[in-house]
Protein backbone atom coordinates (compact mmCIF):
# COMPACT_ATOMS: atom_id res chain seq x y z
CA UNK A 1 0.00 0.00 0.00
CA UNK A 2 2.60 1.94 0.82
CA UNK A 3 4.60 1.62 -2.48
CA UNK A 4 1.48 2.10 -4.56
CA UNK A 5 1.00 5.62 -2.61
CA UNK A 6 4.39 6.70 -3.02
CA UNK A 7 4.51 5.08 -7.04
CA UNK A 8 1.72 7.52 -7.73
CA UNK A 9 3.02 10.52 -5.80
CA UNK A 10 6.51 9.77 -7.84
CA UNK A 11 4.18 9.99 -10.81
CA UNK A 12 2.48 12.69 -10.45
CA UNK A 13 6.01 14.84 -9.61
CA UNK A 14 7.19 13.47 -12.68
CA UNK A 15 3.78 14.83 -14.67
CA UNK A 16 4.21 18.23 -13.11
CA UNK A 17 7.84 18.64 -13.86
CA UNK A 18 7.09 17.48 -17.59
CA UNK A 19 4.54 20.23 -17.40
CA UNK A 20 6.79 23.11 -15.87
CA UNK A 21 9.25 22.32 -18.44
CA UNK A 22 6.97 22.69 -21.78
CA UNK A 23 6.00 26.08 -19.73
CA UNK A 24 9.33 27.24 -18.93
CA UNK A 25 9.73 26.65 -22.86
CA UNK A 26 7.19 28.29 -23.79
CA UNK A 27 7.45 30.98 -21.81
CA UNK A 28 11.88 31.09 -23.16
CA UNK A 29 10.11 31.04 -26.80
CA UNK A 30 7.73 33.85 -26.04
CA UNK A 31 10.52 36.00 -24.44
CA UNK A 32 12.77 35.45 -27.75
CA UNK A 33 10.91 35.26 -30.34
CA UNK A 34 13.87 34.94 -32.79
Amino acid sequence: MVSYQLSAISYQLSAISYQLSVISHQLMRYMNPT
